[in-house]
């Protein structure tokens, strides 16, 4: 078996006015490596205990994943970590921030070769910490859902914009909020 030849795969020629064309047929699956870059912006998010407003933040995903491609569809099953750095001031002007972390898996769904809409949603286990001492560190479900633009000016690389919705059930105060960024993904 170990000497035995690799699987031969065909390639397409097509001869257009004495031209010759070749397309090489792309693998079915691929692994994707993914960064995002975003800015928060907290929505509906209380007063806690202490005067503490919730006001903005940014904050970084890594992603991982297995892309699946059919001619005009991507699928890609993933899981990764998220980090967002939420600002809170009290009411005498005390810093007081919010780390939200979380561990998700989900799925992305792309339409297209080049320019490739799509949207996303992913549910796992995301924890809050802060610096307020009337704000316990909490933990519990996690969610998120939303949409992107891919840009593939080459086969193994997509980068552009995304907008999402994010919600961490960490009681008694739940943050939730929008985030816009950039992303790129690289597969092998």
């Amino acid at each position: 078996m170990w000497a035995s030849p690799a699987v031969a795969r065909a390639d397409r020629v097509y001869i257009v006015r004495e031209r010759y064309y070749v397309e090489r047929d792309e693998p079915r699956s691929s692994l994707a490596l993914g960064f995002d870059l975003e800015g928060s912006i907290p929505v509906d998010v209380p007063r806690s205990f202490t005067g503490n407003d919730v006001r903005g933040g940014g904050g970084f995903k890594l992603r991982i994943g297995d892309q699946i491609r059919w001619p005009r569809l991507w699928m890609t099953p993933e899981g990764g970590y998220a980090y967002n750095h939420l600002f809170a001031t009290d009411d005498v002007g005390h810093a007081n921030a919010w780390d939200v972390h979380r561990l998700f898996g989900g799925l992305r769904v792309g339409f297209g070769r080049f320019v490739v809409p799509g949207f996303y949603a992913h549910v796992g286990y995301g924890w809050r910490d802060t610096g307020d001492p009337a704000v316990r560190r909490a933990s519990g479900l996690a969610f998120d859902a939303g949409g992107f633009i891919d840009f593939h000016l080459i086969p193994q690389l997509g980068f552009g914009p995304h907008v999402e919705y994010v919600m961490v059930d960490a009681q008694p105060f739940t943050p939730h909020w929008v985030a816009i960024g950039a992303h790129a993904d690289i597969h092998f």
